[in-house]
């Protein structure tokens, strides 16, 4: 009973320090300060659990040549301003968000193919990871995971190139469309 009562206590004086940093207002929310480390921690974790609780476990792991190139097109239009790329310097915008968006080419191995879909049809609170679901259908979702699974295994050079050819293609649209 004596555990039970120092529980008790412990978990409302907890709660009560919570409840007064909030109130109170002394974490401070700017962008330009970075979170502390143990709120670091407690939002990644509660990520990360997040994903995995609701992500399933569609195990698509094959793509064509085609679908990577459809979501390079996809990545390089949407994701790049704020995950970068190899041989890219981060963008302005991506340098004033906190959290900071992660460099995909450094982090993606972390989650499943499935726990990416989940992230970019779904986006992620309080992070800027805006929600592709609402205006993207499942297989250009996939296509995008098609070229984030491609994306650690590109050179700076492979991706500039990836870069000419769909300039060379747009511009070839755009002559086709002005005949």
């Amino acid at each position: 009973m004596k555990f039970l009562a120092g529980f008790v206590t412990a978990f409302i004086v907890i709660a009560l320090g919570v409840f007064l940093v909030i109130v109170s207002g002394v974490y401070n929310v700017a962008a330009t300060t970075p979170h502390t480390a143990l709120a670091r921690v407690i939002l990644n974790w509660t990520m990360r659990n997040s994903v995995r609780a609701r992500a399933g476990t569609e195990l698509r792991e094959t793509w064509s040549e085609d679908q990577v190139e459809k979501g390079f097109k996809d990545y390089d239009d949407m994701c790049i301003i704020c995950h970068s790329a190899p041989g890219k310097e981060r963008s302005y915008v991506s340098k004033g968000l906190r959290p900071e968006p992660p460099n995909l080419a450094e982090t993606s191995e972390r989650w499943s193919s499935a726990e990416l879909f989940w992230i970019i049809k779904n986006g992620v609170k309080m992070t800027a990871m805006p929600a592709f679901g609402l205006t993207h259908q499942d297989e250009q979702i996939w296509n995008i995971v098609a070229f984030v699974r491609r994306l650690p295994r590109l050179s700076a050079e492979q991706f500039k190139a990836m870069e000419r050819e769909i300039r060379k293609s747009s511009e070839n649209d755009q002559d086709h469309h002005h005949q």
